[in-house]
């Protein structure tokens, strides 16, 4: 008599039972699985509408506060950044999507035994390529950690250099022969060299950088920097000359060419000018580098006795010269920001058909002020003309001389 409590009954009951309920189990997971992609659906859309699109929107004031903008020029509005924020995470909603649709349709290919070969084909899409990247990372760690390290170094070595060049142009470093106002320009140009030899040492390290088509872009690259960088650089060498020339700072009085105001800035590449009608004109260093440079700022601070300014004044010949000299010079006297010594003095500077040509020359250390200098100097003289009963010809502008 046969035993039917025997282990072998039962396992083959157990398979003849898995075989008759078979498409049942799968069909059961596969509803496990959709219910699960559907939950984690449902988790992300509230992840992202309820709690990070409205997180962006209540704290817009004080991530987006003023937008983004450079100097005066405001390139995107809060608004608009709040916008592209949200549109931002609608976009990484969708793609979380995706991965998770990709992700649980192989899930549902595997329970069927006719659609397995699918589930491996579409891992294999998404395996195969992380396998091949983990391995690329893996061997490319050594020049990474080479990357890290010198940029590390690098970054280092210029907060000193920032640090220090900060210091000179305070006053609070002293360097004997080297003047605080070459600090700022000198370190730009040792950044710059040190950027580019920073860069020389990485560009062998970096993946594929022996292959044919990445050099053949960076000499792409390079082409078209130095065509159209020639102007570029010409400017930013002029403006390295220029600081360390110390022909003028920043504040001075110039005359540069046919622009005279004074230099409101000194850029890598130009320098602004403000007239006396307050006009900003840009002038490029190349241009700075090959004209001629007056300076009455730097005459009037280096030499004690300032700079002189002078106008003419036509005065007729029923004057005597030495009331003509003792009224302008009354005149001077009176204007503000003329120095009282050295004093005043009168030239004459040419005797014509019906008036002599008197030149007053002052000292002022103002030449800033030269408009108003000229304009008070030329009202005080008409008083002073005027009380005695003297009669100005043709009076001419005013120019300053160093």
């Amino acid at each position: 008599m046969t035993d039917t409590t025997s282990p072998q009954l039962h396992i083959q009951a157990f398979w003849n039972y898995m075989a008759e309920h078979e498409y049942q189990r799968m069909i059961g997971l596969t509803l496990i699985v959709v219910l699960a992609t559907y939950i984690v659906f449902r988790l992300i859309r509230h992840l992202f509408r309820k709690i990070i699109d409205r997180k962006i929107i209540a704290n817009q004031e004080k991530w987006f506060h003023g937008g983004i903008q450079f100097r005066n020029v405001k390139i995107l509005s809060a608004p608009k950044l709040v916008s592209m924020s949200l549109f931002a995470s609608k976009i990484l909603r969708f793609a979380v999507y995706a991965l998770l649709l990709y992700a649980a349709l192989p899930l549902i290919f595997a329970i069927f035994p006719a659609t397995r070969h699918l589930a491996i084909m579409l891992f294999s899409w998404i395996i195969t390529p992380l396998i091949s990247m983990g391995q690329s990372f893996v061997a490319y760690l050594p020049n990474l950690l080479r990357i890290v390290v010198i940029v590390v170094v690098t970054r280092y070595i210029l907060k000193c250099l920032r640090y220090t060049a900060r210091e000179i142009e305070a006053g609070r470093l002293v360097v004997p022969g080297f003047y605080s106002d070459w600090a700022h320009a000198t370190f730009n140009l040792l950044r710059i060299f040190i950027i580019a030899f920073t860069v020389v040492l990485i560009f062998p390290l970096l993946p594929e950088s022996e292959s044919s088509v990445f050099r053949g872009v960076s000499v792409f690259i390079g082409v078209i920097f130095s065509i159209g960088s020639s102007s570029v650089i010409s400017n930013m060498v002029a403006g390295m000359v220029i600081t360390y020339m110390r022909s003028f700072k920043v504040g001075d009085r110039i005359k540069v060419g046919d622009v005279f105001g004074d230099v409101v800035e000194k850029a890598l590449f130009v320098i602004r000018v403000q007239t006396v009608k307050m006009e900003i004109v840009t002038v490029p260093n190349s241009i700075v580098l090959s004209s001629n440079i007056v300076n009455y700022s730097a005459a009037a601070r280096e030499h004690g006795q300032g700079v002189i300014l002078h106008v003419d004044v036509d005065i007729g010949y029923e004057v005597v010269w030495e009331k003509a000299n003792d009224l302008l010079v009354e005149a001077a006297l009176m204007t503000e920001h003329i120095q009282s010594e050295p004093r005043p003095f009168v030239l004459t500077r040419s005797l014509d058909s019906s008036s002599v040509k008197y030149q007053i020359n002052v000292y002022t250390k103002r030449p800033d002020l030269q408009a108003k200098i000229c304009s008070d100097l030329y009202r005080h003289a008409l008083t002073v003309f005027t009380r005695e009963g003297v009669d100005m010809i043709v009076p001419v502008h005013g120019v300053i001389t160093s």
